[in-house]
């Protein structure tokens, strides 16, 4: 891999990221892993890689790591082209989904293994493995060992070690996926705050919607190796650019309709769909869609549908409901939070909803 010329990096990074990445690309033979990926990060900013298994994201981080060479693209960090670069001189702290902790060496010696590798002085090391313990909150437990701690405090200490040789950038593959989802959602709040405390640039590979969307400054939806949209959990939730973004970040429903003159039907419905012509695909997620037995009076400025109930689900916060309606089954959710009871199966009910809360795609 060839680096760039100084003058070149700075012409491809001027007023971008502390973190940029440029035509990265990674080809084995025939397949290509990830495909011209294009994306800044700023200094002190925590992005996700978001996508299902095999769509790049563990890839992309590797390549930034320098674990995996890229075919072609470049590496830049606070405007130094780091592609080629050995990943022991890449000032870059890695978390790895195994832990992998020496499970010979008690956990002060875990942590303050990298800076032995640094020739860090023995005294200073110590101290700072300490100091990082303390920041995961397992100051008490330096002189045990990996197999007598949980894995929620493995994982603490897989963080600590990557933090305590102060990088530059932190990446997370996959950290929380071996916890369970009590300790998941403890460790994620974690290393938020330590994230956000210590102002540290990071990149969170994950393939949990959740885990992107609540802890996350903006998150990078990939698919098939290419980056399908960047933005804020807000913006990537509320305005998803593509079918594939709406349908893998959050739950959806897909109508099979057909647009003409700006115009789409599906289910009976009339949509806008400006700009879309032939087959499209509208979708709705199910918490949008209120659900009311019986028939409710026209409303002009809601979408509605009348259906009959055929699967009822309680799953504790949320009453789960498939409906019928309009040649299609339809998924509403409904709270919980008055005590409601289900509707039984075949229960006449109206479906409704604002036409803001619709999205219509060209279909695949």
């Amino acid at each position: 891999m060839i680096r760039a010329e100084p003058k070149e990096i700075q012409r491809m990074v001027q007023g971008h990221g502390f973190l940029s990445l440029r035509g990265l690309t990674r080809r084995y033979d025939h397949f290509t892993a990830v495909d011209d990926l294009n994306l800044d990060v700023a200094r002190g900013e925590l992005i996700a890689f978001l996508g299902p298994s095999g769509c790049g994201k563990t890839t992309s981080l590797r390549m930034i790591a320098g674990l995996v060479p890229s075919t072609s693209g470049h590496i830049v960090v606070d405007g130094k082209d780091l592609t080629g670069v050995p990943p022991y001189r890449r000032d870059m702290g890695l978390v790895f989904q195994s832990y992998a902790l020496f499970p010979h060496m008690d956990i002060l010696k875990n942590v303050a293994f990298g800076l032995d590798m640094r020739k860090v002085p023995k005294k200073v090391a110590l101290e700072r493995a300490r100091e990082a313990i303390a920041m995961v909150r397992l100051s008490g437990r330096e002189h045990h060992r990996p197999a007598q701690l949980s894995g929620g405090q493995q994982q603490r200490v897989a963080l600590a070690r990557a933090l305590v040789v102060r990088p530059s950038i932190l990446l997370l593959d996959e950290p929380l996926s071996n916890l369970d989802a009590q300790l998941r959602d403890e460790m994620r709040t974690e290393i938020r705050d330590i994230q956000k405390r210590l102002g540290i640039t990071a990149i969170f590979v994950t393939h949990d919607q959740m885990e992107a969307l609540t802890i996350c400054d903006k998150v990078a939806v990939m698919n098939h190796g290419r980056l399908e949209q960047l933005g804020t959990p807000h913006e990537i939730y509320e305005h998803p650019r593509t079918a594939f973004v709406a349908g893998f970040v959050g739950r959806i429903n897909r109508l099979a309709g057909r647009a003409s003159g700006g115009i789409a039907q599906a289910a009976g419905i009339t949509f806008s769909a400006p700009g879309f012509e032939g087959e499209v695909e509208v979708m709705v997620r199910p918490h949008r869609i209120g659900l009311q037995a019986g028939s409710a009076p026209a409303d002009s400025s809601l979408h509605q549908l009348a259906g009959t109930v055929v699967r009822a689900t309680f799953a504790g916060d949320i009453l789960e409901y498939e409906v019928a309606a309009g040649g299609t089954v339809i998924k509403t959710e409904a709270s919980t939070r008055g005590g409601e009871a289900l509707l039984a199966p075949g229960t006449p009910v109206t479906l409704s909803w604002r036409p803001r809360d619709t999205f219509v795609y060209a279909a695949s």
